[in-house]
């Protein structure tokens, strides 16, 4: 219906929430093809959707003015609706903000949102971040981002909105700001540090590791906890609401190993997925994708073939039964330190595969040598020819304590042999067992390692 144009006024809330930006290019748009879709305006003829469009005709002197009325009985309908009718509107981060602030209070009393204005389907485990994402039409794990430089340093926001950062610039900046900025602070501690000259373990998390000297660490070796997998008693890590809280928890918590690791070192981290009713979620790579946003560089991702993996339902699952793990290999630049590893050509019936290095055997040893005209370069997928592993089984320790998920020996010792020399300093900032560092202490480096729980 056409309506008069004096008679059509800006909803206020619209002007706390978006600029009137780029009104030039859109008038002469509308000046030559006029007005593609009408504005939505609520029983006050006050528009809900079309601003820009609104000033534009305004400027062009039209007396009327194409309008679609929709009734709405509440405030709270109608910042809904003020939002949803802007979902596909390209939107600063400023605006994004701003139209959550505005929609937060309508889901913290349970007052939920209209059905009707949203297609997809929520899971049981969507937060309150999820929800408002979906609302404003960008990913949660953005979202998360731009409230944590918000909360850091607003004026981030506007450089970002200006093109002088992106946003994962200022969220590394920022955090690395907040990492240094905690770590000078003092802090009560009751972590328990026990320790040998070879193996040190600290009895608390690692997300803030002060007690490593920055830049001392020659290689990290470690296997968090998986994302809704196991309950893991203290542990808060890995029983987030959703896959995107668990990311961003896992690569927050993981932020100091960059701080400690020596820029010729290695990162090794193994981690698996999880499904969540029937959908494998991907998490391992989501959680790489962002450790690379944050500097990381990914030289391979190595597939562990499990000779005993855990069986499957076959009642209540329609898929293959998972037999395998990533373990990512993880650097900070080109200088890291790296021994080549060679395996067999189809000749070569007479090779043994890198052992463990026994406390008699000499240094020379610990690497079978095999000379390069008969070998090949070690491929990415590991089966028990090369590591001769099996999914280690739950044992009784500390007097009863069971780590509820502890990786074979075997697994740790290749990245060992292939990223560190004797004397070098090894880290694991999710110990368990101490696997890792029974390892390397075998292999005559040094060990340091973290856990809230003490499993050894």
């Amino acid at each position: 219906m056409k309506v008069s144009v004096s008679k059509v006024s800006p909803h206020p809330l619209n002007e706390t929430i978006y600029k009137l930006s780029n009104i030039d290019d859109l008038v002469v748009s509308i000046d030559e093809v006029g007005l593609l879709q009408p504005l939505v305006v609520n029983q006050q003829y006050q528009v809900i959707s079309g601003h820009r469009r609104l000033e534009a005709v305004r400027q062009l002197g039209w007396s009327e003015v194409d309008v679609e009325v929709i009734e709405t009985s509440t405030e709270d309908e109608t910042k809904s609706l003020l939002v949803h009718y802007n979902k596909q509107r390209v939107k600063t981060c400023r605006e994004v903000l701003n139209e959550t602030q505005v929609l937060r209070p309508l889901y913290r009393v349970g007052q939920g949102k209209r059905t009707d204005l949203t297609t997809s389907v929520r899971t049981n485990r969507s937060t309150g971040r999820d929800i408002l994402a979906e609302s404003v039409g960008i990913p949660s794990s953005r979202l998360a981002k731009l409230e944590f430089v918000e909360k850091e340093n607003p004026d981030y926001i506007d450089a970002i909105d200006e093109g002088k950062l992106t946003l994962n610039q200022s969220y590394l900046i920022l955090s690395r700001q907040k990492n240094e900025r905690e770590g000078r602070e003092p802090k009560p501690s009751h972590a328990v540090t026990s320790s040998t000259d070879e193996f040190i373990f600290h009895n608390k998390s690692s997300d803030s590791m002060v007690e490593v000297v920055d830049e001392s660490v020659d290689l990290i070796f470690t296997s968090p906890p998986y994302y809704n997998k196991r309950d893991y008693d203290k542990v808060t890590l890995g029983s987030e609401k959703s896959p995107d809280d668990y990311v961003v928890a896992l690569v927050n918590h993981l932020r100091d190993c960059s701080r400690v690791i020596k820029d010729t070192g290695s990162f090794f981290l193994n981690i698996g997925d999880t499904y969540d009713d029937g959908n494998l979620l991907n998490i391992p790579h989501r959680v790489c994708i962002q450790l690379q946003s944050e500097g990381w560089i990914l030289r391979n991702t190595i597939i562990w073939n499990k000779t005993n993996p855990k069986p499957q339902s076959t009642r209540s699952h329609k898929s293959l039964n998972p037999t395998y793990e990533f373990i990512f290999h993880l650097v900070r630049g080109s200088n890291y330190k790296y021994k080549q590893t060679l395996v067999p050509t189809k000749s070569n019936s007479n090779f043994t595969f890198p052992r463990h290095r026994n406390r008699d055997t000499p240094a020379t040893e610990t690497v079978t040598p095999i000379p390069p005209s008969d070998g090949k370069i070690m491929g990415d997928f590991w089966d028990e020819t090369i590591i001769r592993s099996a999914v280690a089984r739950n044992v009784p320790v500390n007097d009863g304590v069971e780590h509820p998920a502890p990786f074979p020996e075997d697994i740790v010792t290749l990245p060992i042999l292939q990223s560190t020399d004797e004397g070098d300093l090894v880290l694991d900032p999710f110990m368990g067992t101490g696997t890792t560092g029974r390892v390397a202490n075998r292999l005559n480096r040094l060990f340091v390692g973290y856990d809230v729980t003490d499993y050894r």
